[in-house]
């Protein structure tokens, strides 16, 4: 009786050894081998800019580390976050929150872009985002501007952000794609500034009169410089 139950043990200690073996060939078998990313979320860049980026060989979707995948994505200067998945049996879902871009700014041979946080953002293959507004004449060494410069720019109404031509950040002027001159002043009560723009723009559109320049250095004050 007992050489039975001890024949029975080893049976099955052989048998569940076997399917550990099977297991784990089968899970390094070429099935489980990456062979596609599928990205979501992308706006600016593509997934053949992304898939150079990673440039990551064929490999084990088990020896994927998630974390370090998006750690390294989060890395990229376009990205803002990155989240990583997988879907059976080998391919990888990747979701990319991109950096918002809100102006762009000429240097020396080409642009560079600004986001909605202050940070600077490479050009994409020379390729420009002609709806957005120009920033000219502020300091790329300083964080100080460029964050201000960004809060501004994403205080402007949606509705008046697409004529935005030109933000010239040192006489804190801004030009419309008509030409218009739109003066700020100094960096405060903006939202109030604003909203006293779009009242100044409706008015002057009832009236069929076209301005020059609209200066909102003091609030209580503005002046309105129209085409003769």
């Amino acid at each position: 009786m007992l050489d039975e139950l001890s024949s029975v043990k080893n049976a099955l200690a052989v048998l569940i050894l076997a399917l550990v073996v099977a297991l784990y060939v089968f899970a390094n078998s070429p099935y489980f081998e990456t062979d596609q990313i599928e990205w979501t979320g992308l706006v600016q860049l593509s997934p053949e800019q992304l898939n150079a980026y990673l440039n990551m060989p064929v490999i084990n979707v088990w020896r994927v580390d998630a974390r370090e995948l998006a750690a390294l994505l989060t890395r990229h200067p376009w990205i803002q976050s990155a989240k990583v998945k997988w879907r059976w049996p080998n391919c990888l879902l990747i979701s990319i929150q991109e950096r918002t871009p809100v102006a762009q700014v000429p240097i020396e041979g080409g642009w560079v872009f600004l986001d909605r946080e202050g940070q600077l953002l490479p050009p994409m293959e020379n390729r420009l985002l002609p709806d957005l507004p120009i920033v000219t004449n502020v300091d790329l060494e300083v964080r100080e501007q460029l964050m201000a410069t960004a809060r501004l720019i994403t205080l402007i109404p949606a509705h008046i952000l697409p004529s935005i031509s030109e933000w010239n950040a040192q006489e804190r002027v801004f030009v419309t794609r008509s030409g218009v001159e739109i003066a700020i002043g100094e960096p405060v009560e903006l939202a109030d500034k604003f909203a006293l723009l779009e009242q100044i723009l409706q008015d002057l559109q009832a009236r069929g009169e076209r301005p020059e320049r609209i200066d909102l250095s003091v609030l209580k004050t503005p002046v309105v410089t129209l085409v003769r």
